[in-house]
């Protein structure tokens, strides 16, 4: 029997924690990605040790797993300046934290620029970075790498530099992942628009990248030019992967196990709900 596609979407927590959790029960949601603070800032609010404790045994109760929070946008783990480089491994350490008592199996993350020193540079100070902060952290929440869309120095936008990193950190592979954006894909340069293109880019994802260490994908159209190294979210089917192109991705079975999350413009319960149905219909 075919594995049932966990199909979700982020979820907005300003709101408040058991609003979010309305809005998952209301849209049915199997698997969810959250803020646990402010993403636009170094700083965020203490957990509330009560308030997260309800949102994680809610999660389980009605059976929404993966679960995962996205860490801050300041996070960039392949700086070359040793004070932003503190910071970064500092917020994604915490984040980690954050996470796991929100009940959160997966932290993705942005990998970041190398600001002109070079990919390879980058990398480096990458796997440096993600060897200190899962060398010191405990409990289970995995971090997952996710795709670039291409823009300035960013690491990542090659599908090779997150196997690299992957590669050299064979120790922490247990809580080590990676996150397939779609529109980041298309945004980079790979073609993963229609049938055909987009699988296509999964093989060549998959070829080198194990199957079973791509644990998310960001389900995102685009209406980006092939190559254009922007960072554009638009509805399912209104870009340039179209609606056959997340249709061979939800299809493709090496990546059965993903949580499928949308990252679409819109209300949750307007254009999120009308995005969801979608998904749900191709799936």
């Amino acid at each position: 029997m075919a594995q049932e596609r966990r199909i979700g979407m982020h979820v907005h927590t300003g709101r408040g924690l058991d609003k979010a959790i309305e809005m998952i029960e209301t849209l049915q949601l199997k698997a969810v990605q959250i803020f646990t603070g402010n993403p636009s800032a170094w700083r965020s609010a203490a957990v509330d040790p009560q308030a997260t404790a309800y949102f994680k045994r809610s999660l389980e109760e009605l059976d929404v797993r993966p679960a995962m929070s996205h860490a801050m946008y300041l996070i960039n783990l392949a700086s070359p300046n040793p004070n932003f480089m503190k910071k970064s491994r500092a917020a994604l350490a915490a984040e980690l934290v954050r996470a796991e008592s929100y009940g959160c199996h997966y932290v993705v993350t942005h990998v970041g620029s190398h600001m002109g020193d070079g990919a390879q540079a980058g990398i480096d100070r990458v796997v440096a970075a993600l060897d200190e902060v899962l060398g010191n952290a405990n409990g289970s929440t995995m971090c997952l790498l996710e795709t670039s869309a291409g823009g300035g120095a960013y690491v990542g936008a090659k599908f090779d530099d997150l196997a690299q990193i992957l590669a050299r950190l064979p120790q922490h592979s247990a809580r080590l992942g990676v996150c397939l954006d779609t529109a980041h894909a298309y945004a980079s340069g790979y073609d993963d628009g229609g049938t055909d293109g987009m699988r296509a880019t999964l093989d060549r994802l998959t070829a080198i990248v194990p199957a079973e260490r791509i644990r998310a994908c960001h389900c995102n159209d685009t209406t980006v030019t092939l190559g254009g190294k922007a960072d554009r979210h638009v509805n399912i089917g209104q870009g340039n992967i179209g609606l056959e192109g997340f249709r061979a991705l939800l299809h493709y079975e090496p990546l059965a196990h993903c949580a499928f999350v949308l990252e679409t413009p819109g209300e949750e319960m307007l254009e999120g709900l009308e995005n969801l149905t979608t998904l749900r219909s191709l799936a």
